[in-house]
């Protein structure tokens, strides 16, 4: 029997008050404003997600609260889900929307870069949003992810601006979320890596062929303000990239 607003809300009251997606959870109740709602229906526009994937299995990296995945299952695909969950909260929060929408996505705490095929299969599409610039060890993340992948992977990640040599392969240093959180030191670009450098990465981890879909928007003013700060300045960047 679906529930009603009032249960819905005192569910949510339950979890963490901060959501990162805006889910619509029916009966008027969401998890984020109108802002949020329009910023993700754009990045949704600019993944282009396949529209059918029915009979197709799916893999969500770095799912957090379950958004991807709960719209990869939408479109037809049997969907895994990792990601680490440091937080209980967090896993909380999937575990909330799995269960509110009745999603059949299966789930295991595991980082992606221990990902191997004996530990979670291979799929068809692997989705990875927001994950690669996190992590202390990127290029072997790719090819852990590689190893998994069938056909595509739809990665969405930060990509570095500098003034000079944008097409140079090359990334900002990044010790990893825990080391830069512990050492008081945080830079909001590091991690994140010139469109070059994605390019090689891909294609040195084993992918065929790859294939930018979106570069970070108003390129030519940030390369001015990477100019002015004398600091590489960065923004999103989608990339699709083939197994054959």
């Amino acid at each position: 029997m679906p529930r009603t607003a009032a249960e819905i809300q005192a569910e949510l009251k339950k979890l963490r008050p901060y959501w990162y997606s805006p889910f619509d959870l029916g009966d008027g109740v969401v998890t984020g404003d109108r802002r949020k709602k329009k910023r993700f229906q754009r990045r949704m526009r600019l993944l282009e997600i396949p529209n059918d994937l029915r009979g197709k299995r799916a893999l969500d990296i770095g799912s957090w609260d379950g958004y991807w995945a709960l719209e990869l299952e939408r479109r037809g695909a049997d969907v895994f889900c990792i990601d680490t969950w440091d937080d209980p909260e967090q896993l909380a929060q999937f575990k909330f929307i799995k269960e509110h929408f009745g999603a059949k996505m299966q789930f295991k705490q595991l980082d992606v870069q221990d990902l191997d095929p004996s530990a979670a299969g291979l799929f068809d599409v692997v989705f990875c949003a927001g994950v690669l610039y996190h992590l202390r060890y990127p290029l072997n993340a790719l090819e852990r992810i590689r190893s998994v992948t069938k056909e595509l992977l739809i990665l969405e990640t930060v990509a570095m601006k500098p003034f000079f040599h944008e097409s140079f392969p090359m990334m900002a240093f990044f010790p990893g979320d825990r080391e830069a959180c512990s050492s008081g030191r945080l830079w909001g670009i590091s991690g994140a890596a010139t469109i070059s450098w994605l390019r090689e990465a891909l294609l040195s981890a084993g992918f065929k062929r790859v294939e930018v879909r979106y570069k970070p928007s108003f390129g030519l003013w940030r390369k001015f303000s990477a100019l002015i700060k004398n600091s590489p300045q960065g923004g999103r960047v989608v990339i699709h990239a083939y197994v054959n």
